[in-house]
């Protein structure tokens, strides 16, 4: 052994902080290796039970909708492993359903799913063999069937002669960009496809006018409304026609 080797090792047997230093590090090796030999064996117990089953499911936001519709599609049960769940792919598996227009879904502590759903809005209903049946604003019928619950029936018009999927997603369309009022002031909407005349909305309201508009101009000319009816002679009844200008044509009065 050289002779610069020998003092070193001389050197370093002598000084008792280096000697300490190297416990020190070999514990702390030692530390880490035990610390991820336990978190694997928790793991692994946590896998093979029931531990990493989904406890509980919360879903918020249903007002229209039913959890079991939500959940039709889904295989989410108290045997459901927790790691498992992805919530993007659930998200776009819920939000393909008509009548859910946004799903946010977020995991919690170690079993437990909250699911928050935003169902599209009702936005006018229709006459069915069962009884009223929503429209809502993507243009879909409520799928869950008829609505018998006369207090979920918000403030929104009837529509008529709405026969095909593209009509009523039109209207449906429209009327989500018209404000709540003046769509609650709103009785009845009958897509008019009178012989000879162009094919527009008739809107019989609530005060007794009537509206006509064209189709592709409901949500800009329906705005104006309020502003017209100030001006319609107090106690005057009437349409008010809306293609590029507006103006008011009292109905006939029947000779008593």
């Amino acid at each position: 052994m050289e002779p610069s080797q020998q003092t070193v090792r001389s050197l370093e047997d002598r000084i008792p902080y280096m000697k300490k230093q190297r416990r020190k590090k070999a514990n702390r090796r030692m530390f880490s290796v035990l610390s991820l030999f336990g978190i694997l064996i928790l793991l692994v117990v946590y896998m093979q039970t029931s531990m990493s089953n989904v406890k509980e499911v919360k879903v918020s936001g249903l007002y229209w909708l039913e959890e079991t519709y939500v959940f039709q599609d889904m295989e989410l049960d108290s045997s459901t492993k927790f790691v498992s769940l992805s919530p993007n792919n659930m998200s776009e598996q819920m939000e393909k359903l008509p009548g859910i227009k946004r799903v946010e879904i977020d995991r919690s502590w170690y079993n437990k799913v909250h699911i928050s759903v935003t169902e599209e809005k009702m936005i006018a209903y229709a006459k069915a063999e069962k009884g009223d049946v929503v429209v809502l604003a993507d243009g879909s019928l409520h799928p869950t069937g008829a609505i018998t619950d006369p207090q979920k029936l918000k403030d929104g018009p009837l529509l008529r002669e709405f026969n095909t999927e593209a009509e009523l997603e039109k209207i449906a369309s429209e009327l989500e960009r018209v404000d709540d009022a003046t769509r609650a002031r709103m009785s009845e909407v009958i897509l008019s496809k009178r012989k000879d005349e162009p094919t527009r909305y008739e809107i019989f309201m609530n005060d007794g006018n009537t509206l006509l508009t064209p189709t592709l101009k409901l949500s800009e000319t329906v705005s104006k409304y309020g502003e017209i009816y100030e001006n319609i002679p107090k106690g005057e009844r009437g349409t008010v026609v809306m293609d590029g200008g507006y103006y008011f044509v009292p109905y006939e009065k029947t000779n008593e």
